[in-house]
């Protein structure tokens, strides 16, 4: 119920409604090159994080006590463009979305997905019963991105980036290293998201009575899909941020002028990982990557191990009844 709490929150609200409704990425907001070298694409992975606000400077200043983020800003005018580095890297960007008068304060985080033909997943989604909000252009530097909502409402977006994406290595804290889905019928988005993107769907139990769909590419889990109530109106996505200590960096958070949402518990990553706001509203996890590895592989041999004793002790108590009338016929 927390999670679902949470995801309310994220998608809901006057002024967030405002600001997911259709960012207006131009040619002047988003002259960035994702990656300052060229590289090979991944297909599935996510592999740029836009944040929306209505107050850049706000957003900069707690993201960078929390995280440790710098930013360069792109541009100028109303939409103007901030470049998000962790270390040496790009990771994202803020986008500058004035609010309406008397309107409240608001953000929230957009993740893209790489993709080779946005074009066709234009196509797709709206196949699907999805809506386009930004069809797919290019950007010099950038490549083709494009901006959806999928069939049950979840903003997302895909881009096809001209310098290929970052590729896979070890967990770096202060980089978006995994996403999750809330979604009403997980199954049917499982679907969807295969066929626009080519994933492999399975489910995995992550707690008892819990179980995720993971959605994978290239060999690699890429995100997880969570079931929601099926009554409930809220879906999106969310993103995480690999740390170091997860209870430390909610502190930052808490210091900072946030909020930590869903504390650590074993539905979520294993325990390592938790939800938290911005001042600003944008709702975003953090999370200790290795340690969820650990744990998600612990529950999966435990989950497996379990279903193969009981299918052995089945298979022996059925040997057990079918000898049992032998043992018993007269020579």
């Amino acid at each position: 119920m927390q999670a679902m709490k949470l995801v309310r929150s994220a998608v809901t609200g006057a002024a967030l409604a405002l600001l997911a409704a259709e960012p207006a990425w131009s040619a002047a907001a988003v002259p960035v090159t994702v990656n300052p070298r060229q590289e090979a694409s991944i297909p599935g992975k996510f592999i740029w994080f836009d944040g929306i606000t209505d107050d850049p400077a706000a957003s900069e200043a707690f993201y960078g006590a929390v995280f440790g983020w710098t930013f360069l800003g792109v541009g100028t005018g109303e939409y103007r463009y901030t470049l998000i580095r962790n270390g040496e890297r790009n990771i994202g960007g803020l986008l500058a979305r004035p609010r309406d008068g008397g309107a409240q304060r608001g953000a929230r985080w957009i993740a893209l997905m790489s993709l080779a033909d946005p074009a066709r997943a234009a196509r797709f989604v709206e196949a699907q019963g999805g809506k386009v909000l930004v069809p797919p252009v290019r950007f010099a530097g950038r490549g083709t991105h494009a901006l959806f909502r999928d069939s049950e409402g979840a903003l997302f977006g895909v881009l096809d980036s001209e310098t290929g994406d970052p590729p896979d290595g070890p967990l770096v804290p202060g980089n978006f290293v995994w996403v999750d889905l809330f979604a009403r019928d997980a199954a049917r988005a499982g679907e969807f998201y295969r066929g626009l993107a080519g994933f492999d769907v399975s489910p995995m139990n992550v707690a008892p009575g819990v179980t995720r769909l993971v959605l994978t590419a290239a060999g690699k889990p890429r995100a997880a899909i969570v079931a929601m109530p099926k009554d409930s109106t809220d879906t999106g996505w969310l993103a995480f941020v690999e740390v170091e200590d997860v209870a430390a960096t909610s502190a930052k958070v808490v210091a900072a002028g946030g909020r930590v949402l869903v504390a650590p518990r074993p539905d979520l990553l294993g325990g390592h990982g938790t939800i938290i706001a911005d001042p600003l509203g944008g709702v975003v996890g953090i999370v200790n990557g290795r340690k969820a590895t650990a744990a998600a592989t612990a529950a999966a041999t435990a989950a497996a191990t379990a279903a193969a004793t009981a299918a052995a002790s089945a298979a022996a108590s059925a040997a057990g009844t079918a000898a049992a009338p032998a043992r018993e016929t007269p020579k």
